[in-house]
Protein backbone atom coordinates (compact mmCIF):
# COMPACT_ATOMS: atom_id res chain seq x y z
CA UNK A 1 0.00 0.00 0.00
CA UNK A 2 2.74 2.51 0.51
CA UNK A 3 4.53 1.53 -2.49
CA UNK A 4 1.24 2.74 -4.13
CA UNK A 5 1.32 5.72 -2.64
CA UNK A 6 4.65 6.35 -2.78
CA UNK A 7 3.91 5.75 -6.84
CA UNK A 8 0.98 7.66 -6.78
CA UNK A 9 2.38 10.83 -5.53
CA UNK A 10 5.61 10.67 -7.68
CA UNK A 11 3.15 10.34 -10.75
CA UNK A 12 1.16 13.45 -9.41
CA UNK A 13 4.19 15.29 -9.01
CA UNK A 14 5.35 14.67 -12.64
CA UNK A 15 2.56 15.83 -13.81
CA UNK A 16 2.48 18.97 -12.27
CA UNK A 17 6.37 19.34 -12.96
CA UNK A 18 5.59 18.27 -16.95
CA UNK A 19 2.74 20.79 -16.93
CA UNK A 20 4.73 23.85 -15.24
CA UNK A 21 7.65 23.47 -17.75
CA UNK A 22 5.18 22.78 -20.64
CA UNK A 23 3.76 26.52 -20.20
CA UNK A 24 6.87 27.88 -18.41
CA UNK A 25 8.91 26.73 -21.77
CA UNK A 26 5.77 28.33 -24.19
CA UNK A 27 7.73 31.29 -26.05
CA UNK A 28 5.44 34.47 -26.09
CA UNK A 29 4.46 35.70 -29.43
CA UNK A 30 4.99 39.15 -28.53
CA UNK A 31 8.47 39.00 -26.71
CA UNK A 32 10.23 40.81 -28.97
CA UNK A 33 7.81 42.64 -30.97
CA UNK A 34 8.25 46.13 -30.75
CA UNK A 35 5.11 48.39 -32.00
CA UNK A 36 5.47 52.05 -32.49
CA UNK A 37 2.72 55.10 -31.76
CA UNK A 38 0.92 53.48 -29.53
CA UNK A 39 0.19 50.22 -31.28
CA UNK A 40 -0.69 47.27 -29.60
CA UNK A 41 0.95 43.43 -30.19
CA UNK A 42 -1.61 40.76 -30.86
CA UNK A 43 -0.40 37.11 -31.29
CA UNK A 44 3.03 38.26 -32.87
CA UNK A 45 1.08 41.53 -34.91
CA UNK A 46 1.19 44.92 -34.16
CA UNK A 47 -2.10 46.60 -34.08
CA UNK A 48 -2.23 50.21 -34.90
CA UNK A 49 -4.16 52.94 -33.55
CA UNK A 50 -6.20 54.64 -36.38
CA UNK A 51 -3.65 57.20 -38.30
CA UNK A 52 -1.01 54.57 -38.48
CA UNK A 53 -0.10 51.12 -40.24
CA UNK A 54 2.94 49.18 -40.93
CA UNK A 55 3.89 46.11 -39.69
CA UNK A 56 5.16 48.15 -36.46
CA UNK A 57 2.70 51.00 -37.29
CA UNK A 58 5.84 53.39 -37.98
CA UNK A 59 3.62 54.62 -41.59
CA UNK A 60 1.73 57.57 -41.28
CA UNK A 61 -2.04 56.42 -43.06
CA UNK A 62 -2.00 60.00 -44.30
CA UNK A 63 1.14 59.96 -46.58
CA UNK A 64 -0.27 58.29 -49.03
CA UNK A 65 -3.03 61.19 -49.49
CA UNK A 66 0.09 63.76 -49.89
CA UNK A 67 -0.25 64.37 -53.26
CA UNK A 68 -2.02 66.14 -56.30
CA UNK A 69 -5.04 64.47 -57.70
CA UNK A 70 -6.93 65.77 -60.59
CA UNK A 71 -10.33 65.10 -61.19
CA UNK A 72 -14.01 66.34 -61.42
CA UNK A 73 -17.23 66.69 -59.39
CA UNK A 74 -20.64 65.99 -59.96
CA UNK A 75 -22.92 68.18 -57.97
CA UNK A 76 -26.75 68.12 -57.22
CA UNK A 77 -27.64 71.80 -57.25
CA UNK A 78 -31.65 70.92 -57.04
CA UNK A 79 -33.26 67.38 -57.13
CA UNK A 80 -33.43 67.18 -60.81
CA UNK A 81 -30.31 69.29 -62.04
CA UNK A 82 -26.61 67.55 -62.07
CA UNK A 83 -23.37 70.01 -63.19
CA UNK A 84 -20.28 68.32 -64.12
CA UNK A 85 -17.55 70.71 -63.52
CA UNK A 86 -14.36 70.41 -65.83
CA UNK A 87 -11.40 68.55 -64.76
CA UNK A 88 -8.85 70.11 -61.93
CA UNK A 89 -6.69 69.58 -59.36
CA UNK A 90 -7.07 68.89 -55.62
CA UNK A 91 -4.22 69.29 -53.63
CA UNK A 92 -3.10 67.81 -50.32
CA UNK A 93 -0.47 68.54 -47.70
CA UNK A 94 1.02 67.18 -44.32
CA UNK A 95 -0.37 69.09 -41.27
CA UNK A 96 3.29 68.61 -39.42
CA UNK A 97 2.54 68.79 -35.14
CA UNK A 98 -0.60 66.38 -36.01
CA UNK A 99 0.28 62.85 -38.03
CA UNK A 100 -3.55 62.48 -38.34
CA UNK A 101 -4.87 65.33 -39.97
CA UNK A 102 -3.82 66.95 -43.19
CA UNK A 103 -5.02 69.95 -45.34
CA UNK A 104 -6.99 69.51 -48.52
CA UNK A 105 -7.18 73.20 -51.21
CA UNK A 106 -8.87 73.70 -54.30
CA UNK A 107 -12.54 72.31 -53.09
CA UNK A 108 -14.66 73.36 -56.00
CA UNK A 109 -11.68 74.09 -58.18
CA UNK A 110 -11.30 77.69 -56.40
CA UNK A 111 -7.95 77.87 -54.52
CA UNK A 112 -9.71 79.85 -51.29
CA UNK A 113 -11.45 76.79 -50.21
CA UNK A 114 -9.66 74.67 -48.31
CA UNK A 115 -10.57 72.04 -45.44
CA UNK A 116 -8.94 69.81 -42.22
CA UNK A 117 -9.07 66.46 -43.31
CA UNK A 118 -8.84 63.72 -40.25
CA UNK A 119 -8.02 60.07 -40.87
CA UNK A 120 -10.87 57.89 -40.11
CA UNK A 121 -8.81 54.63 -40.93
CA UNK A 122 -6.04 53.80 -42.89
CA UNK A 123 -7.96 54.84 -46.57
CA UNK A 124 -10.64 56.94 -45.46
CA UNK A 125 -10.66 60.35 -43.52
CA UNK A 126 -13.50 63.06 -42.71
CA UNK A 127 -12.90 66.73 -43.94
CA UNK A 128 -14.52 70.20 -42.80
CA UNK A 129 -13.82 73.91 -44.01
CA UNK A 130 -15.62 76.86 -45.30
CA UNK A 131 -14.83 80.56 -47.11
CA UNK A 132 -16.39 83.25 -46.35
CA UNK A 133 -20.07 81.84 -47.56
CA UNK A 134 -19.38 78.94 -48.54
CA UNK A 135 -18.35 75.86 -45.89
CA UNK A 136 -18.61 72.23 -46.88
CA UNK A 137 -18.50 68.61 -44.65
CA UNK A 138 -17.87 65.26 -46.03
CA UNK A 139 -15.44 62.35 -46.15
CA UNK A 140 -12.85 60.71 -48.51
CA UNK A 141 -11.21 57.43 -49.42
CA UNK A 142 -8.63 56.14 -51.34
CA UNK A 143 -8.52 53.13 -53.14
CA UNK A 144 -5.19 52.10 -54.91
CA UNK A 145 -4.63 55.25 -56.95
CA UNK A 146 -8.25 57.06 -56.75
CA UNK A 147 -9.47 59.39 -54.51
CA UNK A 148 -13.34 59.67 -53.56
CA UNK A 149 -15.01 62.52 -52.52
CA UNK A 150 -18.75 62.68 -50.85
CA UNK A 151 -19.22 66.33 -49.50
CA UNK A 152 -22.43 68.69 -48.77
CA UNK A 153 -21.46 72.37 -49.45
CA UNK A 154 -23.33 75.22 -48.00
CA UNK A 155 -23.21 78.54 -50.16
CA UNK A 156 -25.41 81.60 -49.01
CA UNK A 157 -28.55 80.26 -48.42
CA UNK A 158 -28.73 77.24 -50.65
CA UNK A 159 -27.02 73.58 -49.74
CA UNK A 160 -26.23 70.74 -52.61
CA UNK A 161 -24.08 67.72 -52.81
CA UNK A 162 -21.18 66.64 -54.74
CA UNK A 163 -19.08 63.85 -55.55
CA UNK A 164 -15.16 64.34 -56.61
CA UNK A 165 -13.33 61.22 -58.04
CA UNK A 166 -9.27 61.94 -59.10
CA UNK A 167 -6.34 60.09 -59.87
CA UNK A 168 -2.90 60.50 -58.35
CA UNK A 169 -1.06 62.43 -60.06
CA UNK A 170 2.94 61.17 -59.74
Amino acid sequence: MQIRNILLTGLILMAIFSLVSYTACKNDPCQNVICLNLGACENGTCVCPTGFEGPRCEVYSRDKFIKTFNGRDTCDYTTRDTTVYKSYPVYFRAILDDPRSMRMWNILNDMRDSATCTMLGTDSFSFQGSNNAVSFIGKGRMSHDSLFLDYHVEQDTSGYDCRYFGQGLR
